[in-house]
């Protein structure tokens, strides 16, 4: 809960320092400087001319809460929607990805890293971030060195290593809906040459927010486990080899959201034919009222959620004196396994659907950075990267489907005896695979032109290629000649035919890079100016839409300027930019909602993001600090002139050339900080509060009206008592204090029935925090 460090100084802090002047802790404590390493090299953040947020763990590793969902609320550019793990959607300035439902073949533009290893899956970031030495948060285009596919940003993940001087840290947290969360880290030398460190996280909270009215059972629990081993040797002080082993499941009884909507109505007054409400009468089924806050469901089949990552990596470092060379490589895999009620409700219109989704990944980097050169700094490198994903996709039918889907038969109330044949038991079975192999040259060099003058300059090239085949069988009961000649094949024909294995492949390289100019008017105030040149590779549809099987890649033009300062004897830091950003090709994840939700990928033109940011932290007196930050983001379709038009018109094409990208707030901010106070020389009390604040947005590719989420602010709070080295600490909190209702997403249901589904942004949460360290 403690405050952001926003890539910021503070101010000198004599050790040992009274209790009363302690302060939120930063990203890395070294004295009076945050050290980062969004350039590849160990820099002090306030010299880095790139827009950054940088968070510590104390900041992100809060009671109850898991993956990046934290960092959203203290980095106001970076914003998250999300149906599930799978179906999590990550932006920066706006850009990344359409908040949709996954797809195969969709390439992500917010890179994610850890201990230097891509994630090319927002799923594998479903892990409690515990034990973290800094996360940064690194805005606008970064393809020179973080490279693949960072066209919007990259999140720099940074593991706390094994130690040499022996230590163990532990925390137990209790709260509401039965959350119990344990954390535990430990590190101590095993020779003079090697150390080791583990992190183990086990997060339960078995009463979920939600509860099935048809049976009572509670929904939208939680039960994740995280274990991460480290080995350090270091026979020497110019080499080190540190190998990393992490393995987590995350289980959840997730994840459908509450319905938001029923339109019934067109803009042009006509009636949306065959509505939910229509569909609903003919069973006589009386759906739940719309208060999706009151978190109930009807679900009458099973649901779940299994999320499985594995990975082993290896980071060595030769120091050559005036150069060190790198090299890291890693392996990875990714299991996800969902149970889900499609239908939302409680008839059997389905009887299970989704994705199995295997993924494994190895790449390796290779790099010499220079070390504090006089005239010139310099990192070079090559990197590869191979990927395969394996789709299990399937749909099954049940026997509610026909009536549901097709209507009664002519002079009946109930289906046709040929489409309840064709319907009940129905298996859509679709097999997919993607195929990925990157490989890259980089640079990038730091020329000191004068003193306080630099000049950098960098380029990346890039060759990829990509392949890989859809197939889908038709299964279900054997229909007889009689049930055919009623049209029963030719039904199931409609909703999910036989396709023999297609196959798609593509291959390009590009140049991209950047070229920036930073001047220190003083010591404490530099300002910057930059271009950068960014790519995010194309893509491959792999699946029964009908969609080209193969994308265009985005190309990025990005401007952007800035100033980092440091004022009032180093009690005032303030950082501003600008920038103005247009993607050429972008990449939109569309959904066919005609049958079943089945997501692709389009290009549909231009698109431009321009804004301001700001982040400033005050420390005036002893024992106060304050923070704020905020962002004004301008994302807007330059051209998307033949648009899927959503349900409230009544024509297919919509322009939406001119109009907000869907899953950007315009606005957003976040302000807090914390005070503590001296109680004796052995003890302190502290009070620490942040808020967070998002404008509305609009959650679907085509900017339905059905599905825009209001703006919401969130207030977290802790109050406790703590030793002032650290050594012991007692706390309550409390997330979401006011209790705000908000979604984190809304979209539509299947078959165009005029039905909106929203995911409910968490409740409040409270408890009590006990940590030690030794």
């Amino acid at each position: 809960m403690a405050i952001p460090a926003a890539a910021q100084e503070q101010p000198p802090a004599p050790a040992p320092a009274p209790a009363a002047e302690r302060t939120a802790r930063t990203a890395v404590d070294t004295g009076d400087t945050i050290v980062v390493t969004a350039r590849r090299r160990t820099e002090r953040a306030q010299d880095v001319p790139i827009a950054l947020t940088a968070l510590n763990d104390e900041q992100v590793a809060v009671p109850g809460t898991m993956g990046l969902t934290q960092v959203a609320q203290l980095a106001p550019s970076l914003q998250i929607t999300a149906t599930n793990a799978r179906q999590t959607n990550i932006n920066i300035r706006g850009l990344g990805a359409t908040p949709a439902f996954a797809s195969l073949g969709v390439e992500y533009g917010v890179g994610i890293y850890v201990d230097q290893v891509y994630y090319s899956r927002p799923t594998q970031a479903a892990f409690d971030l515990y034990d973290l030495e800094r996360l940064e948060v690194l805005r606008g285009p970064q393809g020179t060195l973080f490279g693949k596919n960072t066209t919007a940003g990259a999140i720099n993940i940074t593991t706390r290593a094994p130690s040499f001087d022996p230590e163990v840290r532990g925390e137990l947290s209790i709260g509401n809906y039965q959350l119990t969360q344990l954390r535990a880290s430990g590190s101590a030398p095993i020779t003079d040459t090697l150390a080791v460190r583990v992190s183990v996280t086990d997060t339960i909270r078995d009463k979920g927010f939600s509860v099935n009215v048809r049976d009572g059972s509670r929904k939208n629990d939680l039960r994740s486990f995280s274990v991460r081993g480290q080995l350090l040797f270091k026979p020497t002080d110019n080499f080190s080899l540190r190998l990393i082993a992490d393995h987590s499941d995350l289980q959840q009884d997730c994840c459908i959201g509450s319905m938001t909507t029923v339109r019934q109505t067109r803009l042009d007054g006509s009636a949306v034919p065959n509505d939910f409400y229509a569909r609903a009468a003919r069973f006589g089924y009386t759906p739940l009222p719309i208060d999706p806050f009151a978190r109930k469901l009807d679900l009458n089949r099973p649901l779940g959620l299994k999320v499985k990552t594995d990975g082993i990596s290896g980071i060595a470092d030769l120091d050559l004196g005036s150069a060190t060379i790198t090299s890291v490589t890693a392996w990875r895999s990714l299991s996800y396994t969902p149970e889900i009620d499609a239908d939302t409700i409680g008839l059997d219109i389905f009887t299970d659907a989704g994705i199995y989704e295997k993924q494994e990944q190895f790449s390796q980097e290779l790099r010499i950075a220079s070390n504090d050169g006089d005239t010139i700094d310099y990192v070079a490198g090559l990197y590869y990267f191979s990927q395969r994903i394996d789709d299990k996709i399937f749909t099954k039918y049940g026997p509610d489907a026909a009536l549901w889907i097709i209507g009664p038969a002519m002079g009946s109330t109930q289906a046709s005896a040929g489409a309840q044949a064709a319907l009940n038991g129905l298996f859509v079975d679709g097999t997919a695979r993607a195929d990925t192999k990157s490989y890259a040259a980089f640079g990038q060099l730091i020329w000191h032109i004068a003193e306080g003058f630099d000049l950098t300059g960098g380029l990346r090239y890039t060759y990829e290629k990509k392949d890989g085949f859809f197939e889908q069988v038709q299964r279900g009961p054997t229909l007889t000649p009689g049930q055919i000649a009623m049209g029963a094949q030719a039904i199931r024909n409609a909703f999910g035919r036989d396709i023999p294995r297609y196959t798609a492949k593509t291959s390009e390289d590009n140049i991209s890079g950047l070229l920036t100019l930073s001047y220190k008017f003083t010591p404490d105030v530099m300002a910057y100016g930059t271009y950068s040149r960014g790519y995010k590779s194309g893509g491959l549809n792999l699946n029964a839409t009908g969609a080209p099987p193969t994308i265009a890649p985005e190309k990025v033009d990005n401007f952007e300027v800035g100033i980092k300062s440091t004022l009032l004897d180093r009690r005032l830091t303030l950082n501003l930019s600008a920038f103005s950003t247009e993607i050429h090709n972008y990449q939109s994840q569309q959904i066919d909602t005609a049958v079943a939700l089945t997501a692709y990928i389009a290009n549909v033109g231009t698109v431009r993001s321009r804004g301001l940011e700001a982040d400033a932290t005050l420390r005036l007196v002893p024992g106060l600090s304050l923070f704020a930050s905020g962002s004004y983001i301008d994302a807007t379709y330059r051209n998307f002139e033949n648009a899927p038009c959503p349900i409230e018109y009544s024509v297919p094409v919509c322009d939406l050339s001119g109009r907000s990208l869907p899953g950007v707030s315009k606005y957003s901010a976040a302000a807090g900080g914390e005070y503590a106070v001296g109680l004796d020389t052995d003890s302190e009390a502290y009070f620490n509060l942040n808020y967070s604040y998002r404008s509305k947005f609009n959650a679907t590719y085509n900017l339905a009206a059905d599905a825009v989420v209001d703006g919401y602010g969130l207030t977290n709070i802790a109050l406790g008592v703590r030793s002032p080295d650290g050594n012991w600490d007692a706390s309550i909190f409390a997330r979401n204090l006011f209790d705000t209702k908000y979604f984190n997403t809304i979209g539509p249901g299947a078959f165009n029935t005029g039905q909106y589904s929203g995911g409910t942004g968490d409740p409040r949460t409270y408890g009590i925090t006990l940590r030690t360290k030794i």
